[in-house]
């Protein structure tokens, strides 16, 4: 596999991918986020443990995006938004 010109094998692919950090944490409120999303989230100001589910989460996280647009948390909030259908959607 070549990253950035430079032949890798799967081990090295693998730490570059930093997997640990996209894996999702169940957190005492019920919200269910990776660490890059937590980090992201502080990053801009929003605290994830002050809301009782994701969709209250997911709600403040699109006002902020509808005053302050911020690529990273329009990620997220698509995250969210995904993991809230596919977790609360009968199949």
């Amino acid at each position: 596999m070549r990253i950035k010109d430079k032949n890798i094998n799967i081990e090295e692919a693998m730490r570059f991918a930093n997997q640990k950090k996209l894996l999702l944490n169940h957190y005492d409120n019920g919200i269910l986020l990776s660490d890059y999303q937590v980090d992201v989230l502080r990053n801009n100001g929003l605290d994830f443990r002050k809301y009782g589910s994701m969709q209250d989460l997911l709600f403040d996280l699109e006002e902020y995006l509808n005053n302050e647009y911020d690529e990273e948390l329009d990620l997220i909030s698509n995250q969210i938004a995904e993991l809230i259908y596919y977790h609360d959607t009968k199949k």
